[in-house]
């Protein structure tokens, strides 16, 4: 495969959406470090009430996009 600069140039980002986020400012980055999704939901605006509602049925979407390197 040849060589291309481009491939370089960018990073991939982890993105977040959990049901109804858009009502929140989801979907959001979700950083790299996070180990405890749940905790760092709400502590990004995503109500804990939301949640619990849902109970062991709480699913978030989850996908990776590429970020260009400035």
């Amino acid at each position: 495969m040849p060589w291309n600069p481009e491939h370089y140039m960018k990073n991939k980002i982890k993105m977040i959406d959990p049901p109804g986020g858009w009502r929140y400012g989801f979907p959001k980055i979700l950083p790299n470090n996070i180990t405890n999704t749940l905790k760092w939901l709400v502590e990004n605006g995503y109500p804990q009430g939301e949640i619990d509602e849902f109970g062991d049925h709480f699913v978030c979407r989850h996908w990776e996009e590429e970020e260009e390197i400035q």
